[in-house]
């Protein structure tokens, strides 16, 4: 077998050499690729699972302020609820209105000739509680009875005032006012 186109050590050289070459293809075609593929996957799923991470912990950022928040929201709340005036009807609001209202006239030194209960009223979705006075006072102890309204700093507003005057050795002020007090009822606890 001389004759042969190659001679023998020149096949096993071949052979080794092919062999070779058809075990790096095998190991490439069956171990090498599906293990770049699986490390590409791998690689995919790390970073969209880093992508949520970062989200998530935008998320928590986010949400460690929301209890901050909803503690200085709870204190504005308690200080509204502070500024109320007291009483769980709307007639028992009227009446601590109307009782205030007479202390605070009394030192300023105005008269208070008549007062009374009005029809309650709405302020958006809440319910007003009105009052109704008729004083006989001059413009200081007017001013000296607003200013102290003012101070007091309740949740009330004069909705309707109405001046006359009357002339004689002292000149008065005839005055009728309506106060309205806001009742929160159920929506004031907490």
């Amino acid at each position: 077998m001389k004759g042969s186109l190659m001679g023998g050590k020149n096949q096993s050289t071949l052979v080794r050499y092919g062999l070779i070459v058809i075990v790096l293809i095998l190991w490439y075609g069956l171990i090498l690729s599906p293990i770049n593929s699986r490390i590409k996957t791998r690689q995919e799923t790390l970073e969209t699972q880093e992508l949520r991470v970062q989200m998530l912990q935008k998320r928590i950022r986010k949400l460690s302020n929301i209890d901050k928040e909803f503690s200085l929201e709870k204190k504005r709340f308690v200080n509204l609820k502070k500024r109320l005036i007291p009483g769980d009807s709307l007639q028992l609001v009227a009446t601590n209105m109307q009782n205030s209202f007479l202390q605070k006239a009394k030192k300023a030194g105005a008269e208070v000739l008549v007062y009374r209960s009005g029809s309650p009223r709405r302020w958006r979705d809440y319910r007003l509680a009105v009052s109704i006075f008729n004083l006989k006072c001059n413009l200081s102890q007017l001013l000296d009875l607003l200013e102290s309204l003012y101070r007091e700093g309740r949740l009330q507003r004069i909705n309707n005032i109405n001046f006359s005057t009357i002339r004689g050795r002292k000149s008065e002020l005839r005055i009728n006012m309506e106060v309205e007090g806001l009742f929160l009822g159920d929506k004031a606890k907490l």
